[in-house]
């Protein structure tokens, strides 16, 4: 049986060496909430279209993969809030939260705009929710992971979803719990890649 290395590299294949592939063709039982998708963001307005996808490069990918497996015995499954994100959408963050740490300086490019970081969190097996130590894109210290305060149902959660990510090889970004880069990421190049699926030209008739 093919592991998820070898999926995402045949899903890099196929889809003619694109640099991203379809989490959720990867990961089978990831549960989608892209929040930029809705008005239920820090922005209040939506700037994702209806049908964006979670998209990661292959070796994101992979590595989600094995986070997953690893949570999937404790009875937990993965949800993602956001993966790759457009440049465009980078400058209306940046118009709204100016603060490096927290949003990346859209000039330069973040690791959302490489394809190489994702927001996510823990759910249950039949996906409800469990509690964190704040809502996503809370931008206050109880986001952080040196955090100690809050309940202890919170903070083991925490650790259960950075131990996973963290032993399937992503780095923390310790000001938000939710998000977790690639190693190397910022020398990766930003990307222009579409969110939605491509309708699929039509085969020729024969003449």
């Amino acid at each position: 049986m093919a592991g998820p290395a070898s999926v995402a590299l045949g899903l890099w294949l196929a889809a003619g060496s694109a640099p991203v592939v379809d989490a959720t063709e990867v990961v089978k039982d990831l549960v989608l909430d892209m929040k930029y998708a809705t008005a239920d963001n820090f922005l209040k307005q939506k700037v994702y279209p209806d049908g964006a996808r979670c998209m990661l490069r292959p070796e994101a990918a992979e590595r989600l993969a094995k986070a997953a497996d690893k949570l999937r015995e404790q009875g937990y499954r993965l949800k993602v809030y956001d993966c790759y994100r457009p440049i465009a959408v980078q400058w209306q963050m940046w118009k709204i939260l100016p603060k490096p740490g927290y949003v990346a300086n859209p000039k330069k490019g973040g690791n959302h705009n490489r394809g190489a970081a994702v927001d996510l969190t823990l759910v249950t097996m039949d996906g409800a929710e469990v509690e964190m130590p704040t809502a996503f894109d809370s931008f206050e210290p109880k986001a952080h992971h040196g955090y100690k305060g809050g309940t202890e149902a919170s903070r083991k959660h925490r650790e259960i979803l950075r131990e996973a990510m963290e032993g399937a090889g992503f780095k923390r970004n310790p000001m938000e719990w939710w998000h977790y880069d690639l190693p190397g990421a910022t020398k990766l190049p930003v990307l222009d890649v579409p969110f939605t699926k491509q309708e699929e030209a039509p085969a020729p008739k024969p003449g």
